[in-house]
């Protein structure tokens, strides 16, 4: 697929890197990326945005139901007497009532509220969200990606998996929802203490099980592991580097949520339209570029590297001449239970010796 000024060619392998170029720091290798990679992010957030249409659909119908019940007050008709009482309508072009200026306003929230749960890996496609990871993936270590044929492929490698995952994490969303809708209801918890202290830890676990969303597909598309291990590793991962993780979560939003939101509500038509642009061309591919970067260096740091090392170090046991007649029992039972099982790690996290990472 030759492509329209090689914007669409999905088989053309990438700028390379050179061996001697110092490293850069997380942050500045987004920058670098964003720019070496941009018009393949627009390709893949297209072909993500495509691929994904109905599961944003239904992202938006989740917004609209759970906006209603965790803000029931949220209504058009009292956003209508909100923006009556600031003195908006007197602002209005000629024509367009108060009421219909608030239904633009709540539907504008309903489709960001969308997008930003399709973004953080709420309410995702499994398998394209798995195909789209091991592109971003390779980028976040300087690998080229054919995005077409690579984006194919491991989403019909991992179509199980991430497709039961992408089931799961429906599932406890909603959970949760339900939950913060409960737990902020006077009608069903008297004590207003109590219900404080119930929702804020309802909506912690919520922020926690969002981080984990972020470490998931990265490592579901790396290594051989079940998916009671991945969600072990990601709960271990939220912890390990929670405020790393909390300020890649704001980023998060800010890509998915405040940024469309914001230039909507500027209420200029330029800025409406760069909103749509946005959403249709970057927002998905730049949000989901930053989190793999992020994240492929935590999974290089405590497991790509460690498990190397463990390879390495049982390779040298391995051979006669470094192996010495104290530790071959030793170097033999660990190898036996290196067979059987999983290694992990000091901090728990599980790795995968069977495959080497992808």
């Amino acid at each position: 697929m030759a492509g329209i000024f090689g914007l669409f060619d999905f088989t053309k392998e990438g700028k390379g890197v050179y061996a001697d170029e110092p490293p850069r720091s997380a942050f500045a290798m987004f920058f670098v990326l964003l720019g070496r990679k941009f018009w393949k992010l627009i390709s893949i957030n297209l072909m993500y945005l495509l691929f994904s249409l109905p599961i944003l659909i239904l992202s938006m119908f989740a917004a609209n139901y759970f906006l209603a019940i965790t803000v029931p007050v949220l209504t058009v008709d009292n956003l209508a007497q909100v923006l009556e009482q600031a003195g908006f309508a007197e602002f209005l072009q000629e024509g367009v009532t108060i009421e219909e200026f608030a239904a633009t306003q709540m539907l504008t929230l309903f489709i960001t509220l969308g997008v930003m749960i399709t973004g953080l890996s709420l309410i995702v496609s499994g398998p394209v969200h798995a195909g789209v990871t091991y592109i971003l993936r390779n980028y976040s270590r300087e690998e080229h990606a054919f995005v077409w044929m690579d984006f194919k492929d491991h989403a019909r490698r991992n179509f199980r998996q991430s497709l039961l995952a992408g089931l799961f994490s429906l599932l406890v969303t909603i959970v949760f929802v339900f939950n913060l809708a409960f737990y902020s209801q006077s009608a069903f918890v008297g004590n207003p203490y109590l219900r404080t202290i119930l929702f804020s830890v309802m909506l912690i676990l919520f922020i926690f099980w969002t981080i984990m969303q972020m470490y998931l597909y990265p490592m579901m598309v790396t290594f051989n592991l079940s998916l009671r291990q991945l969600y072990k590793n990601a709960f271990l991962f939220t912890f390990m580097r929670l405020p790393l993780n909390l300020l890649i979560l704001i980023a998060s939003l800010f890509i998915v949520f405040v940024l469309p939101l914001g230039l909507v509500l500027l209420g200029y038509g330029i800025s409406v339209l760069l909103s749509i642009l946005w959403v249709a061309l970057l927002a998905f591919a730049v949000n989901l570029l930053m989190t793999n970067l992020f994240v492929y260096r935590a999974m290089d740091k405590y497991m790509i590297q460690r498990l190397n090392q463990t390879e390495d170090a049982g390779a040298e046991l391995d051979d006669p001449a470094l192996a010495t007649s104290s530790d071959d029992e030793t170097h033999d039972e660990a190898t036996e239970e290196d067979e059987e099982k999983d290694a992990a790690s000091s901090e728990g996290l599980v790795r995968s010796p069977n495959r080497a990472p992808n």
